[in-house]
């Protein structure tokens, strides 16, 4: 507890000192490394008053925490004050409801640029610019936040604080941990079967059906030797399976918005010179295909 005397001097008291708890990697006002720390940090910075933060930014470099679990939907933490108990803390950024999860696996589903960096251990920023397009939030902004402290402030205090910065770290290090905030759990899991429903389903029924028509043992391959180059009905059915759903501009639209800034949208203006070009192909093509000197070559 702090004295009538320390108050009245304006001392300032530390708080009781905590062994191996969780700190920053350094002191000093954090730089964010990734987009979604940054995110965070901003959160924190619209949740928590500035004199707080301070506060909670030297809780956090000198290692007062002393436990922080992240849950689905939540951040549980233990704090240690200058109290003898330390104070529970609570972040509760809210889930995502079970239809909002499914809308964003399918939407990222569509594009192999979700799963290919999800897998490496990276999180694009377009995937918040996908959660904004369907009129969701992956950060959720400050509003839609609650915090609390066991301390006498109960709210956005120093404590809530030093959680926050070393929530923003946690997830430098591992950038997924915010879908389990946002309540989507085994998120690579989930987008990895919708992926291969959306790409190779249909040539799954059709696996299926083969492996059905071929489960008898086939005969002696000596037996076959005079059909053996022959074609059998499994070429038929591929033949009728129906052709991929084309795509345009697909790899504009995995490479995702343009960084650089202009007057005009850089993938528009690649968008065009493509459909340019390959208008220009065909036309050269169609004048091969035809009969020499019936008419001049199209122009390029």
């Amino acid at each position: 507890m702090i004295s009538d005397s320390d108050r009245a001097f304006g001392r300032r008291v530390s708080p009781r000192r905590v062994r191996n708890g969780l700190k920053l990697r350094a002191a000093g006002e954090p730089e964010p490394a990734t987009w979604v720390s940054s995110r965070l940090l901003g959160l924190l910075g619209a949740l928590v008053p500035e004199a707080a933060r301070r506060e909670g930014l030297d809780y956090a470099w000198r290692g007062q925490t002393i436990r922080l679990q992240i849950g689905e939907g939540r951040v549980e933490a233990l704090v240690q004050g200058r109290a003898a108990a330390a104070y529970r803390i609570l972040w509760d950024l809210g889930c995502l409801t079970e239809e909002q999860g499914e809308r964003i696996l399918q939407a990222m589903a569509e594009e192999a640029i979700y799963a290919a960096k999800l897998l490496a251990g990276e999180l694009p920023q377009a995937v918040e610019g996908l959660f904004e397009s369907l009129g969701l939030h992956l950060v959720p902004p400050a509003g839609e936040v609650r915090v609390k402290c066991e301390c006498s402030v109960g709210g956005p205090c120093k404590h809530v604080a030093a959680v926050g910065y070393l929530l923003a770290e946690r997830l430098e290090d591992d950038p997924l941990g915010i879908f389990v905030l946002r309540g989507m759990p085994e998120v690579l899991k989930r987008l990895a079967s919708a992926r291969l429903k959306r790409t190779q389903g249909v040539a799954a029924a059709h696996a299926d059906q083969l492996l059905e028509a071929s489960a008898d043992r086939p005969p002696p391959l000596e037996q076959t030797l005079h059909a053996f180059w022959r074609p059998g009905p499994e070429l038929g059915r591929i033949r009728q399976m129906p052709p991929p759903r084309h795509a345009p501009h697909a790899l504009l639209r995995r490479l995702g918005p343009s960084p650089l800034k202009g007057k005009f949208p850089l993938v528009g203006l690649l968008a065009s010179i493509y459909d340019t070009v390959a208008r220009s192909a065909i036309r050269l093509r169609d004048h091969a295909e035809r009969p020499a000197g019936r008419d001049k070559p199209p122009p390029v």
